[in-house]
This record gives structure tokens, sequence and C-alpha cells, in this order.
């Protein structure tokens, strides 16, 4: 456990220029896809974070039994990996990680012949004949499941037929995923929410990949709140396959414009800027993007309609309610208008050397979302800090550059 403290201080860079290393989404994926092609080639820019660490040493492991942490993308991905290698693999991790979605996917590689158990806090994969087929999916609770099918999908026999339900959540996630099945050579048709994915192999392994859009939220995040006038985050690409690029239409609203100059973000400030009193976001498609906005709402005391928020319950914590809990501690009133919407009403608050103890509920978004706040003058303590290394490692080196003074508690 690692707390710190964080408050503002008078610094102020008018450029500042970042590094964020690749996409934890799209390196995870090409971990796999170059695994099956027994592909040794080095990746460019792969993601530092832990949860794609983890699943690379999983990877490269000749060991049978992996600890998967508290990675979900990591667990359900190695379910597909090893139920088509024919061999026994016990996989274990953290209690929560095991109350998370993970069933559906287990009984549709059943069906396919596969031999797998979830026992306790452990999936058990035994050795099976998994095949391809027709599979029918009435409902989604989280879209890895359907990405962990289609990276397997050209190695199996007869390949694989995926029937949609209408309502996907996260579905820009799923296209990511096929998006890299035809850059990779498999053969995939799309139409009227069914998938095939034909039997053959890899073509070409990926070399390299595009920086995190996820964490970049937190960049234009602690830019929005701090003095500074420009920055540059670089590898970025215009025509993104990450669904989390629409983090740069949101913060249009707020006043920030986003250009691009030889493969790289330049943000600016729009001085004449006057915000919304109120802005509606659909959220199902981004669900990673609602700690960043809800907080860029409630630091400039606009009011937030979000819709599409009813998974946020599935993520490495129940994000709900810890968003719920953490952002009434800034007097925002946050109220569940149902399953699917939150109504965020904060009240524009300057902020003050009182201490407010933010808990993270080893949920890595609570931490990057949050800490930004310093810029407005909040005194913050941060519980758990550690918990950013499962995707942006690098971050409070990051946000120190915006004018954050970083300390240990007493």
């Amino acid at each position: 456990m690692s707390d710190i403290i964080l408050h503002s201080s008078t610094l102020k860079y008018n450029f500042i220029d970042f590094n964020i290393s690749g996409s934890k989404s799209i390196s995870q994926r090409a971990l796999i896809i170059n695994a099956l092609m027994d592909s040794d080639v080095k990746i460019d820019n792969l993601s530092q974070s832990g949860d794609t660490l983890l699943l690379a040493t999983a990877l490269g492991s000749s060991h049978n039994t992996v600890n998967v942490s508290n990675s979900g993308t990591t667990l359900r991905f190695l379910i597909s990996f090893f139920a088509l290698k024919n061999e026994d693999f016990f996989l274990h991790g953290d209690e929560y990680l095991f109350t998370r979605p993970i069933s559906q996917l287990i009984q549709i590689l059943n069906s396919l012949g596969a031999n797998i158990m979830l026992v306790n806090n452990s999936v058990i994969i035994k050795k099976g004949s998994l095949n391809g087929g027709t599979v029918y999916i009435d409902s989604i609770k989280t879209s890895q499941f359907i990405s962990s099918l289609l990276l397997i999908a050209p190695y199996l026999k007869d390949g694989i037929t995926l029937h949609l339900p209408d309502e996907i959540y996260s579905h820009s996630y799923i296209q990511m995923t096929l998006s890299m099945l035809s850059m990779c050579g498999a053969c995939v048709d799309y139409s009227d929410q069914i998938i095939h994915v034909r039997q053959g192999f890899y073509q070409t392994p990926c070399v390299s990949i595009e920086s995190d859009w996820s964490s970049a939220s937190y960049l234009y995040l602690a830019f929005l709140f701090s003095k500074s006038e420009k920055v540059r985050l670089n590898s970025f690409l215009e025509n993104s396959i990450q669904g989390d690029c629409q983090v740069r239409d949101f913060f249009s609203l707020l006043g920030v414009k986003t250009e691009y100059h030889d493969n790289a973000l330049v943000l600016t400030k729009n001085e004449h800027h006057l915000n919304p009193v109120k802005i509606s976001w659909e959220f199902s498609q981004n669900p990673d993007l609602c700690p960043a906005i809800f907080v860029a709402c409630v630091g400039l005391g606009v009011q937030l309609y979000a819709t599409g928020v009813k998974n946020l319950r599935h993520k490495e914590s129940n994000r709900i309610l810890s968003i719920k809990t953490e952002l009434e501690k800034f007097d925002c009133a946050v109220n569940l208008v149902s399953k699917d919407v939150m109504l965020i009403n904060p009240k524009k608050r300057i902020g003050s050397e009182k201490l407010i103890c933010i808990d993270t509920y080893n949920d890595h978004r609570i931490a990057l979302a949050f800490s930004p706040l310093a810029l407005l003058g909040f005194k913050l303590k941060i519980k758990n800090s550690n918990v950013i290394k499962k995707s942006y490692p690098n971050f409070f080196n990051d946000l120190i550059k915006f004018g954050v003074l970083i300390e240990k508690p007493l």
C-alpha cells in the first residue's frame, strides 16, 4: 500500500511534451496474435502497463500455472488461448476478479469442445477438443469475451460464427479486435450482427502500437485544470482504432482543442470559450472514459447527464458506487436516475488546504481521474497510489510536469 499527498504549486510550463506508452488494449491483442503465430518479433511502443506485462510473462512462460492477479483482460484472453493448446492449465488470481463476468466465456468454449471449470478463485483448463462452430449470444456483460473468442477463431476448425445481440456495450473494442484480425491476415465478415471468421492463420505479426487514448484522457484532464497553454502527446494516429479517441470530442466542449502534427496530438485552449451549463454524454461504447469525464465536469462545475453506464458495475471496482462516493467528497450531488443513467450535479468550488482522502478501491482509473483535482487547489491524499501501475505506471511523474507536488504522508 502506498499513500501519497498531492497539492498544487506555482510551477508553470507553457509547453509540455509527453510520451505515453502503447495502447493497453491493442498491446494485449497483439501479444495473443503474435503468440499464436509463434512470432518473436519485438513490438514497438508496447504498453508498459502492469496488465500487459502480466500477459506477456504468462505467454512466455513454460509453466502451466499462471497468476493473473486482478487483470480481467489477461484472464479472459488466456482462457481461450490455453483452451486452444489442448493441455492442462491452472489460472488463479485476486478474489474480486472472479466476481467479474467470465462464466459466459467458459460456457461457450465448453459448448465448442473445451473442458474448462470455474472453481472458487481459479479456472481449471483440461485437455479437450476445441473446435469452431456457430454460437448464438443473447446478452453481453463484457465485450472482452467476444474478443477472446475472435482472437483464436482463425485457428479453430471451420472458424467461428457469432450471432450477437442488438445491444452491445463497449462495441468499439470488438471493432478494434476485428480490425486487428484483418490487418494480420485473418478473413473476417461482419454484417447484421453476425461475425464470421474463417479457419486459417494469421499472416502478419503486430510490430507497432499506437499510444493509449484511455491514458491520454487523464492528461486532457490535467491540462484542462492546469495553467499550461500547450501540450503534445506523441505517437497517436488521427484515424485511431481505439474507441476512446472520442475523449477529444468531449474535451472540445470544455475548450480544449486537439490538432494532429506528425503522429502527435497537440492540445491548446480556446481563450474565449464559455463552458456549457450541462452536457449529455453516452458512455456505453467508452466506459473507461467515465472517471476522467465525470471529474472534469465536477472540477468546472458543469452538470453531466451520463447514459450507458450500467456496465461500470463490472470493472475493477463497482465504479458507479466508487465514483459516486468520491465525487460526493467535493460537494457534488450524484443521482442514479436508473440502472443505466447517472446525473452529476456539482457545485463549483475553489480548492482548499483541507485534506480530502481519495479511496481508490484497488481501481487504477479512480486514482488516475481524481489526482488532477490537485491542480485546482485541492489537497488530496491518494490511497494505494501504486494501483496506477495496472495501466499508466508513469502517471504521477507526468502529473508533476503540470505543477503538482507529491509527498509522502507523515
